[in-house]
């Protein structure tokens, strides 16, 4: 008999389907609003997949924080905290931390290098022809569906925990709202639906550190939670960590989920299409910053969910009262849920709830653009449908994102059926995507990366890494099963091979007949043509003209007696505007920044933590959870208030428009 949940089923499926079609509903009226009162339109293919190239830092800076925020961040960075100690939850929020804001580095090469690509599959083919494309679109695809099936595995679980919804039902009924708006509106309204889920999730994670530090009569202080790890590590000593204890940072397991969660951040970074999209949906002028302070921002969620939610879990537990976590249950990710539901009853379980909603659906709309944009560009338009038109390409990304809704609730229902949990999946991801990360970065950093260095780094690669995986789960456990691919030794094989022998084939085969790619070849890539036409014509016959001659070859502007094709005559790199000596300068500054960044974070504070074998003091505890507290404000500044500064001339003027005190 299955126990009491904390909240009725009605409660769950008022969120998730009452919540999900309210905010459907508000997204859709944002987007009409946006087709009426601006020049923006999502019946454009430059709109709908990469919100014509336009956002500003504030709302790119949310749309990173928002996508990389999944439940899998807000659940495993408490459960890390909850297993290896406060340096869990650190190396959790650095590792990812420090490959989105390397990814400003790649950001910067992308508008020098190929301002007019929409995906990252698009530029393979121009440089590696047909194989290199296919390899790159496996790459992409294979991630985007592990990390959908993430997204809703950690929702499902959550939303099952607390109000008892079938978990199967739930994996189901989370996509349709969200669908339902990304399919309207495109790319600019994720942009928006992660700005205002963003600014709700960071005031919640706010509310939860507050209410435990400050008004629980459980906990209620630094001190309090402090002397409860100390119980908490004598009763459960961590093995690997410095006298078992729960505040330090020299930890085995620590330092060895810090490499795992490197690589893996890396990998999904650079397979992911989702952040390839924001980069290019970034004015040029602002994209390298957008991603050094998103990344910045994003640190402060897995370094308060880890910091408040898990470490407070594990202190609890040493109360006789506190529900104690199964190990499916801690695989599951609910430490940070019992947390809540323990201290602040009815309230904190809905609000858990509503935090897991938010995170899902941002991150999850994110992936269902991503997937579409790569499979309406480098699929549809590339190998079925060339002269494929804008709207065309719209309509197909439209019944894509449907259609990836429905694919990755299946293989998320799947995936749970055979037993595979979030913490699973986490080990797994780095293993499947490392190996691509190096050949496809290196794609817009290098020249020379070759055909075979492509193909044989991103493809070859991840065939070794999930052969080193499986051999060593069946070497160094002695079965191939669930439990032994989770381990951490045969995780840490696994992610390293991936990215190792990517890294390695790709620059090794490079190097030996290096390929001295022209890059002017990627800057004239044809984007997909916007066709206007006339209210009248001569003949009353339409031409249309608007698809690509061939694919992806620049275009000469054409025009008929009733379709004019909108096309420049300048060089590539003058018609999009481009400064390319500040985007130089740009890219050479944010190597500087990402660099000293790296060395702070996974350096200069963990190091000496760690070799002086130091267990955090009283006062240098109250010292963590106020830094902790500044760093949430600055990423709240960050996502909801940035964002509205620099929109204020074009909300004020859309404001106006709407209450009819202007013509529009």
């Amino acid at each position: 008999m299955s126990s009491p949940t904390p909240l009725p089923q009605i409660a769950g499926y008022a969120i998730v389907l009452g919540l999900g079609f309210t905010f459907a509903l508000f997204m859709n009226t944002i987007t009409w609003i946006q087709v009426k009162f601006s020049k923006f339109s999502p019946n454009s293919a430059s709109e709908f997949s990469a919100a014509s190239r336009s956002l500003k830092t504030g709302l790119v800076v949310a749309g990173i924080v928002s996508s990389w925020t999944w439940s899998l961040t807000l659940l495993q960075s408490a459960t890390q905290s909850y297993t290896m100690g406060i340096s869990g939850g650190y190396w959790y929020a650095a590792s990812g931390m420090l490959q989105i804001t390397a990814f400003s580095i790649i950001a910067s090469k992308v508008k020098i290098n190929a301002n007019r690509a929409t995906t990252f599959a698009e530029v393979a083919y121009v440089r590696f022809g047909t194989m290199g494309h296919l390899s790159f679109l496996w790459c992409g695809i294979v991630c985007n569906a592990v990390v959908s099936s993430c997204i809703l595995i950690g929702a499902g679980s959550v939303v099952t925990a607390l109000t008892g919804i079938n978990q199967y039902a739930s994996l189901f009924l989370i996509p349709v709202g969200v669908a339902a708006y990304v399919a309207a509106g495109g790319l600019r309204a994720t942009f928006i639906c992660d700005a205002t889920h963003t600014f709700v999730l960071l005031l919640i994670l706010i509310g939860f550190s507050f209410y435990i530090i400050a008004v629980s009569d459980i906990v209620g202080s630094p001190g309090k939670l402090y002397d409860l790890l100390h119980s908490a590590a004598e009763r459960w000593p961590v093995e690997g960590n410095y006298h078992g204890s729960y505040l330090t940072f020299r930890s085995r397991p620590g330092g060895i989920f810090a490499i795992q969660g490197l690589i893996t951040g890396i990998g999904l970074v650079a397979c992911d299409q989702g952040y390839w999209s924001r980069a290019i949906a970034s004015n040029p002028s602002t994209t390298a910053r957008a991603y050094f302070l998103g990344g910045i921002a994003w640190f402060s969620v897995p370094f308060c969910c880890g910091t408040m939610l898990g470490l407070t879990a594990r202190g609890l537990g040493t109360l006789p009262d506190f529900p104690a976590l199964s190990a499916h249950e801690l695989g599951a990710g609910l430490a940070a849920v019992r947390t809540v539901s323990y201290l602040m009853g009815t309230t904190g379980s809905v609000l858990m709830l509503l935090l897991v909603f938010l995170s899902v659906t941002s991150a999850l709309s994110a992936e269902l653009i991503a997937t579409s944009t790569l499979l309406s560009y480098d699929v549809y338009r590339h190998y079925f449908r060339p002269q494929a038109t804008s709207q065309e390409i719209v309509t197909a990304s439209r019944y894509l994102t449907a259609l990836w809704a429905v694919f990755s609730a299946s293989l998320a229902s799947i995936l749970c059926a055979v037993g595979i949990t979030l913490g699973w999946l986490f080990y797994f991801l780095g293993v499947l995507t490392a190996s691509g990360a190096i050949p496809i970065a290196l794609t817009f950093l290098w020249k020379d990366l070759s055909k075979a260095g492509a193909v044989v780094g991103s493809i070859g690669g991840m065939i070794v890494a999930l052969v080193v995986w499986l051999v060593t789960a069946k070497v160094y456990m002695g079965a191939i099963s669930l439990d032994t691919l989770s381990n951490e030794w045969v995780s840490f094989a696994g992610n390293s091979a991936a990215l190792l022998s990517g890294g390695i084939l790709s620059v090794g085969l490079s190097l030996w007949r290096p390929a001295n790619f022209d890059w002017e070849k990627v800057r004239q890539m044809a984007i997909v043509q916007e066709v206007s036409i006339p209210s009248s014509s001569s003949d009353g016959k339409d031409q249309d003209e608007g698809g690509p001659e061939g694919k992806w070859k620049v275009q000469d502007t054409k025009i008929s007696e009733n379709v004019q094709v909108v096309a420049s005559e300048q060089s590539p790199l003058m018609a999009d505007c481009l400064d390319i000596y500040q985007l130089n300068k740009t890219f050479k500054l944010y190597i500087v920044r990402s660099a000293a960044l790296a060395f702070v974070v996974a350096i200069a504070i963990p190091a000496p933590l760690a070799g002086i074998s130091y267990v955090f003091s009283r006062e240098f505890f109250v010292f963590v959870m106020a830094v902790m507290f500044i760093w949430l404000f600055f990423a709240f500044f960050l996502v909801a208030i940035l964002p509205l500064v620099e929109s204020r001339r074009t909300l004020l003027k859309v404001l106006r428009a709407i209450l009819h005190l202007e013509s529009h």
